[in-house]
């Protein structure tokens, strides 16, 4: 009935880009969907706001430890994106309050991981989380429609991790950019 996702403790871009890509797939899905954020940083202040005054999403689409601890239950399904490490979780108590746990990264899987995921997608060749992301919203409805801020913050998510396309580039990559630009996602606004 709801999907809480969060990515790693000191959320930066590409945790929070692939965390609203799977808020939208949710969203579509017709489900209730958040995201969980601590500190909100400087990296990820602009966007936040952005998100919070679209307009586009319920009020408490943005949650606190305390509200998601609160609105997770066992039929939550709490999705982990940009780190497969427990330790590193946002908000690793959810880990505990659900049987239903969905971990995406692109991080190598150290010893220490999230035990019992009913999916573990780890994919170490992606650049980023939200490249990750990006590939899944393709394939996922072919009526899928992000919004502007959506595309911009999943595409900002792909330029950090590749340091402007620079660094842990392949073909996927620059599809999953492609995606994003065809829904709206603008370099210029991105790199402001």
């Amino acid at each position: 009935e709801r999907v809480i996702v969060m990515g790693h403790k000191v959320t930066d871009i590409d945790s929070l880009g692939a965390s609203v890509g799977v808020c939208r797939a949710a969203l579509q899905a017709g489900k209730h969907a958040h995201i969980v954020l601590g500190e909100i940083n400087s990296g990820i202040r602009p966007w936040v706001n952005a998100l919070q005054a679209s307009g586009d999403y319920e009020e408490n689409y943005i949650l606190t430890h305390d509200q998601a601890i609160e609105l997770t239950n066992q039929n939550t399904v709490v999705v982990v994106v940009d780190t497969n490490r427990p330790s590193m979780a946002e908000c690793s108590e959810l880990l505990e309050r659900t049987k239903t746990i969905v971990v995406m990264d692109h991080h190598r899987q150290s010893e220490e991981k999230i035990e019992n995921a009913a999916l573990s997608y780890i994919e170490p060749s992606a650049s980023s989380a939200c490249e990750m992301i990006a590939e899944i919203l393709q394939y996922y409805d072919d009526d899928i429609k992000l919004k502007v801020n959506e595309a911009d913050c999943i595409y900002a998510g792909i330029i950090v991790d590749t340091n402007n396309f620079v660094a842990k580039t392949g073909m996927r990559t620059f599809a999953a950019a492609a995606f994003l630009r065809s829904h709206g996602a603008d370099v210029t606004r991105v790199r402001k």
